[in-house]
C-alpha cells in the first residue's frame, strides 16, 4: 500500500493542527486533511519526483479534473480552496515562496433549485415520533426545533443548556466554526417540547450521567449529525414521505415557508445566519422582539 512521506504527512496535520486552532469544526478539518491526503497519494502515484513543495500549477489542474474520479464542478472548487488555503500556510511558514494555485479559478456550478418539503410533509413528519418514550420525545423535540429555528444540523447537535433562554423565548445559536452568535426565537411549538423533553426525557436518557449536551444518546454523549440524518431518514420512511429528506431539508423548508407566508428576504437570512461582511453590524441593529414578531407573524406553527 502507497504510504506518504515523512514530510508530507507531518506537513498536513500541522496544517490540521492551525485549522483547529482557527476554530474550523471538526467535520471542516476531516475534509481538509482527505483531500490533501488524496492529492499526494495521487501525486505520489502520477509524478513520484513531485512533491507537495516542488509540485507545478499544471500538475495541480490536472488533479483537479481528474477523469478517473469524474468529479464534479462544486468536488473540484472544494479541492482548489483547499489547496489554496494549504498553500498559503506553506507560504505564510516560508516553506515555498510561491503558491502554484494562486492564478487557478473555480469553475461554475449550475445552480440548482433545492426540492422544498410541503407544510403538509412537514407536519407528517413532526407527529410521527412516539413521544411516550424517550428517545421518541427527544426526536420529537429535535425535529421541531429545526423546523423552529431552521438553524444547521451542526449547530442542533452542538447545542448545551446553557444557550436555551427559555424565559425570553429564544436560543442562542453558535456555529461550531465560528465566534459569534444569533438569537432565534423558538415558537411556542418548540416551547412546548423543549420543556416536555428536559423535564420527562433527558435525564432518563443520560442515566445519572452529566453532560452540557442538551440532546443527548442513550450512552448519555451528545447527538452525532449522522445519527440524526439517521432519524430523520426512519421518520421520513414512517411517515411515507417521498420527497428525500435530511437534515438541512428542514432548514431549507423553515426559511422558504416563512418566505411563503410573507416574510422579509434579508430577515430569514439573518435568522438563517448566513453570512457576509456586515452581518455582525446588522445583527445589532435588530431587536430580540423584532425577531419574535417576525416568527410570530410568519411561521406556519408559530
Amino acid at each position: 500500500m502507497m504510504t506518504l512521506s515523512t514530510q508530507t504527512q507531518d506537513w498536513i496535520e500541522q496544517f490540521a493542527q492551525q485549522l483547529v486552532q482557527d476554530q474550523l469544526s471538526t467535520h471542516t478539518v476531516a475534509a481538509y486533511r482527505r483531500d490533501l491526503q488524496r492529492f499526494a497519494l495521487w501525486l505520489h502515484e502520477h509524478t513520484p519526483s513531485a512533491t507537495l513543495a516542488t509540485v507545478s500549477t499544471t500538475l495541480i489542474s490536472h488533479w483537479l479534473a481528474d477523469t478517473q474520479s469524474n468529479p464534479t464542478p462544486s468536488t473540484v472548487n472544494r479541492r482548489l480552496a483547499t489547496l489554496n488555503k494549504f498553500y498559503d500556510w506553506l507560504k505564510n511558514r516560508q516553506h515555498i515562496a510561491h503558491n502554484p494555485t494562486q492564478d487557478l479559478r473555480t469553475v461554475k456550478v449550475p445552480a440548482q433549485t433545492p426540492t422544498t418539503v410541503s407544510e403538509a410533509d412537514i407536519d407528517r413528519l413532526l407527529n410521527t415520533p412516539c413521544v411516550d418514550t424517550a428517545l421518541g420525545l427527544r426526536d420529537k423535540c429535535m425535529l421541531e426545533l429545526l423546523y423552529a429555528t431552521g438553524m444547521r444540523v451542526s449547530e442542533l447537535v452542538s447545542l448545551e443548556i446553557a444557550q436555551l433562554q427559555l424565559e425570553q423565548g429564544v436560543v442562542a445559536v453558535i456555529h461550531p466554526s465560528l465566534t459569534e452568535q444569533r438569537l432565534i426565537p423558538l415558537g411556542p411549538d418548540a416551547m412546548h417540547w423543549l420543556e416536555r423533553y428536559l423535564s420527562q426525557s433527558r435525564n432518563t436518557l443520560l442515566h445519572q450521567r452529566r453532560s452540557e449536551a442538551l440532546f443527548v444518546s442513550t450512552q448519555g454523549r451528545a447527538m452525532t449529525r449522522q445519527g440524526f440524518w439517521l432519524i430523520i431518514k426512519k421518520y421520513a420512511q414512517q411517515a411515507n414521505i417521498s420527497t428525500s429528506l435530511s437534515p438541512h431539508s428542514l432548514r431549507h423548508a423553515f426559511a422558504s415557508h416563512l418566505l411563503k407566508n410573507g416574510a422579509n428576504l434579508s430577515m430569514v437570512q439573518l435568522l438563517l445566519g448566513h453570512k457576509n461582511p456586515s452581518t455582525t453590524q446588522i445583527y445589532s441593529h435588530v431587536t430580540r422582539e423584532r425577531l419574535k414578531q417576525l416568527h410570530r407573524e410568519h411561521h406556519p406553527r408559530a
